[in-house]
């Protein structure tokens, strides 16, 4: 059948043949790429070090590489000296992805603030947008200079867009673009950016309000006004050096890296081979190059990104090493790299939580842990002249200092810091001759051979550690000092500073997975750092603890460090050991354990693009494809894909269907080869859907030719909320051999529109929650709205119509109030049972008559002192907030998630606060949003109000509520289903 589906022609900056223009490296003071993907430094890859600091990351995949995901909660904190170059002229650009269920909401996607509690001191901040849909551009605070324009939507939300905001006070133009195009401009605009004291991204420098919802990826800051030529190679991705190698492994200047590391690096734009230079000298490779290799060439012309080190590397050595990249003929252009540098791995480490005890101390700050606490050391381990932070003995003799370690160590050496007081070199209290003796139980000791004399200190702040001594790799658990005389030989009393013992690891350590870690593929190796002494490795593994503890869980043996596991489980906790086997011995190692990922992808719908080829239509057969069915997957024009509603990820897949020609419609995937669904411990298939207003039909869904009835209400598929759907596998045919998928709607004459995401198989068997009946003990407010305000819970809260008359319509049991002049509320009085501070929940049935609008359902707030209040923010997300006594709000507003309701709907929705515990909201009893919160809610001086807040002059409710029910205490899940009228058990998402 024909295809009607067209491509959308996407308007193209770029014309073939064109060149792009470059900005200098020094104009670039900041480029945070987000590429890192873990830990919470950005890396500024301008080369300039600003590196920023990401509270709360959530680093995803983005345009270019990784990104960061802002969720209302997290920001990153960019050093302010980025800005230090910064006065008349200044670009900032950045890819941004907002989230559809979010947008349009208040933001300040970055925000550059001479002083951050002041609103006007704006030197450079940007919305994009603002929760009227606007896009602001304010520089030059205070007084600031601003340029807005009413943003798109396909702009600013559910799609990457490349934003550019520049000043140039010089010329006094002020310019926004929007990929690559110039947008919105004003000019006259002279004020200057200098003295910006704080730089954040993803939110106001305040960190009071604005916080972005939404990727952004490749974040930019010049210090000068690009050329419109500049701004479009800038949103290729490119930057200087881009023929560079860049972004090593290990990092620059990391310390200990392994003796047999593998270095790696991202290639430059035009690289087809790599030369690599490796050595221990700086100039060494700096200087080399292909036709004088000063020995450093250590491959030349590789295709790799990558080189493993031929030898074992030196302990505890420096290297530096650089990558050239080297282009393809004709030209071969070679690109000299950058010399980065990494220390390898030490002999031996220090131990840590050393307990130490002594004969005796000469006052109660100066005992003996001091020599092992770090007290009174520095950054570059010199030590201080304060006797608060060493250790000196009384006067009675002998004076002895002993260790304990937590366990035996085969011990490599001994550093001193002696006694180092400003009188040290008069009076020399610091330990001379010594006699050290070591137990591996502390009941038996021996004396250690060719102890040297402990070198005294220098009685100054820069007093370094100046004796080291030999322990030959004896094997300890205790170490006890006997001091024999002092450098003084007047002064009964003896002292030391810092002591640090440093063992050889005979053990397997520092293993991969790390210990405890969680979400472990399935198809993970595991590794670890090798015993000093091990020429082969003993791996004990399995699920069960206690036989890897004994050594009865399966093992092999292998000669190089590294293991592959047999085939895990989902969500499994394994454990494992290492035995290092040498030839002094065998060293059991510690159990380790790690927990597998917890589901493995169906389909997310997220690799699915507007190209040709990779359409989501063309993976998943449709009836317009193949005329069997009534149905059409994605949309008639690009984006295919669904980028609004979206359970997680950017985008989900839209399945329209119309019965009325055929008695079924159906969506069907085929698997490029067949999927095991019974491996890896499988027991459940998940689908994760959302319906719409006016939805009909039975849901269904085929494996292969096994065909399963949708197991929820029917109603479910008219709810435009995300629900889960999850089959059990048992009962759903032969699922080891799966090569078709299909999800399917039937019922003649069924018409709608089906949105699907996160297909999943889970290795748990379905849950259901069973709506539980709250009873009406706890229930101190009941407003049914059938013809009448009436309170009918039996505590007298009867309502009066204020602001115009009642206007009844039919309401999801029996009638409702259609509140319509945005003036008209419903005063329910000051009863005291509705006066609640400890625990609260308010639920209600709700129809918007608006598009969107800051409106309340309910509240009891009256503006000074506490109270709680339920109602849709501007982004239509149901938000509830609570009042302390001195008037302070608390709500769940900027918390992730978040259902967006639509105009015209019914919608069942519920707030609820515990005191000193929590805020939640529910949409169709599902929990929508959460927050974690210690603020207790305060009494309030203000009547009930069913349609209004704390304001008389706005936020007026305008649509229609039925049956809101207040409750004195926390209801649960299942109470909330059972007042919602659900009375039959729903699935319980994984």
């Amino acid at each position: 059948m024909y295809d009607k589906r067209v491509r959308a022609l996407l308007p193209l900056v770029f014309i073939l043949g064109v060149g792009f223009a470059s900005v200098s490296d020094a104009a670039l003071v900041g480029w945070w790429k987000f590429n890192d993907g873990s830990g919470t430094v950005a890396k500024d890859s301008s080369g300039k070090g600003y590196d920023g600091t990401v509270i709360n990351p959530v680093w995803v995949d983005g345009k270019f590489g990784g990104a960061l995901n802002f969720t209302g909660t997290n920001y990153v904190d960019v050093p302010a000296a980025s800005w230090s170059t910064i006065r008349t002229q200044a670009t900032v650009c950045f890819w941004a992805y907002g989230d559809p269920a979010q947008q349009p909401q208040a933001n300040f996607i970055f925000g550059a603030f001479s002083d951050p509690a002041n609103n006007d001191a704006r030197r450079m901040s940007a919305h994009v947008p603002w929760s009227n849909g606007n896009i602001y551009f304010d520089t030059g605070g205070p007084g600031y200079n601003r340029i807005e324009k009413a943003g798109n939507a396909s702009d600013y939300e559910g799609t990457w867009t490349f934003w550019t905001f520049l000043k140039n006070a010089d010329t006094g133009d002020q310019q926004i673009y929007i990929n690559g195009v110039l947008w919105h401009s004003g000019t006259g605009m002279k004020q200057t950016m200098e003295g910006v004291t704080k730089f954040t991204i993803g939110t106001k420098p305040s960190l009071a309000e604005g916080w972005y919802r939404g990727m952004i990826d490749d974040f930019r800051l010049y210090d000068t006004a690009l050329s419109i030529e500049e701004i479009q190679a800038a949103m290729t991705g490119r930057g200087p050096g881009l023929g560079l190698a860049s972004d090593p492994i290990p990092e620059n200047e990391s310390t200990d890296i392994p003796r047999d590391v593998t270095l790696g690096w991202t290639a430059g734009q035009y690289a087809a081979t790599h030369d690599v230079y490796l050595g221990t000298a700086f100039d060494d490779v700096n200087d080399a190059s292909r036709t004088a290799a000063a020995g450093v060439l250590v491959s030349q012309g590789q295709a790799a990104a990558a080189y493993e080190v031929a030898t074992p590397l030196e302990y505890g050595q420096t290297y530096y090493w650089r990558v050239d990249e080297v282009n393809a003929a004709p030209d071969n252009t070679i690109y000299k790299g950058e010399v980065w540098s990494f220390t390898a791995e030490p002999f031996s480490y220090p131990i840590t939580g050393v307990t130490a005890t002594a004969s005796s101390q000469s006052r109660p700050d100066a005992g003996p842990q001091n020599t092992v606490n770090g007290s009174g050391l520095n950054a570059q381990d010199q030590h201080s002249t304060e006797l608060a932070q060493m250790w000196m003995s009384g006067n009675t003799k002998p004076h002895w200092i002993q260790y304990e370690f937590d366990k035996a160590y085969k011990i490599d050496k001994l550093w001193v810091w002696n006694a180092n007081q400003v009188v040290e070199p008069f009076v020399g209290f610091g330990a001379k001759d010594v006699t050290i003796e070591y137990s591996p139980d502390g009941a038996t000791w021996t004396a250690l051979e060719g102890v040297p004399e402990f070198a005294r200190a220098t009685g100054f702040s820069s007093y370094a550690a100046n004796t080291v001594v030999d322990f030959g790799g004896v094997t300890a658990k205790y170490v006890k000092l006997t001091v024999n005389s002092n450098w003084g030989g007047v002064a009964q009393q003896v002292s030391l500073s810092e002591v640090r013992f440093f063992y050889v690891p005979v053990q397997a350590f520092r293993p991969v997975p790390a210990d405890g870690a969680t979400g472990v593929a399935l198809t993970a190796s595991m590794d670890w750092r090798p015993g000093r002494e091990a020429t082969s490795h003993k791996v004990f593994f399995g699920a069960d603890s206690a036989a890897v503890a004994a050594g009865t869980a399966a093992a092999s043996t292998v000669s190089a460090h590294g293991f592959t596991p047999p085939a895990m489980n989902l969500g499994t906790e394994y454990f494992w050991r290492v035995d290092e086997i040498g030839d002094a011995g065998t060293q059991e190692g510690d159990v380790w354990s790690f927990t597998t990922q917890e589901y493995l992808v169906v389909d997310d719908f997220e690799a699915y693009t507007d190209d040709e080829g990779s359409r989501i239509y063309e993976a998943w057969i449709d009836g317009i494809t193949d005329g069997k069915s009534g149905s059409q997957v994605g949309y008639d024009q690009a984006p295919f894909a669904e980028k609004n509603i979206v359970r997680g990820g950017r985008q989900s897949m839209p399945v329209k269907y119309d019965n009325s020609k055929s008695a079924f419609s159906e969506a069907t995937i085929t698997f490029d080869s067949a999927q095991n669904w019974a491996a890896r411990g499988v027991k459940s298939l998940a689908i994760h859907f959302a319906g719409a207003a006016g939805n009909t039909g039975q849901l269904y869904l085929k494996i292969n030719s096994t065909k399963v009835a949708y197991n929820g209400a029917a109603a479910d598929l008219a709810r435009g909320i995300w629900q889960a759907w999850n089959v059990d596998l048992s009962t759903a045919g032969n699922v080891s051999s799966v090569r078709t998928f299909t999800i399917g709607i039937e019922g003649a004459g069924a018409k709608g529109i089906l949105y699907v995401d996160d297909i999943r198989l889970y290795p748990k068997a379905p849950e259901f929650i069973t709506p539980a009946d709250p009873g009406k003990a706890n229930l101190v407010g009941l407003w049914t709205l059938d013809g009448n305000t009436n309170d009918t819970s039996g505590k007298g809260n009867n309502g009066t119509v204020i602001g115009g008359t009642a206007n009844w319509v039919a309401g999801v049991v029996g009638q409702a109030m259609d509140f319509q002049s945005g003036q008209t509320y419903v005063d329910c009085g000051k009863g005291a049972s509705l006066n609640l501070t400890d625990a609260v929940t308010v639920t209600a049935w709700i129809k918007m008559g608006f598009t969107a609008g800051d409106r309340k359902i309910a509240s009891n707030q009256d503006g000074t002192t506490g109270g709680y209040k339920m109602g849709l923010y501007t982004n239509n997300i149901v938000e509830f907030e609570i009042r302390t006594s001195a008037n302070a709000g608390t709500l769940n507003r900027n918390s992730p998630g978040g259902t967006v309701l639509q105009q015209d709907v019914w919608y069942h929705v519920a707030g609820v606060y515990s005191k000193g515990q929590f805020i939640k909201t529910y949409v169709f009893g599902n929990l929508d949003r959460e927050m974690a919160t210690t603020a207790e809610l305060g009494t309030s001086t203000g009547p009930f109000m069913l349609g209004r807040g704390e304001s008389a002059t706005s936020y007026f409710w305008l649509g229609a509520l039925d049956d809101v029910h207040v409750y004195n205490r926390v209801l649960s899940q299942e109470e909330i289903l059972w007042v919602m009228g659900q009375t039959q058990p729903v699935a319980k998402p994984f």
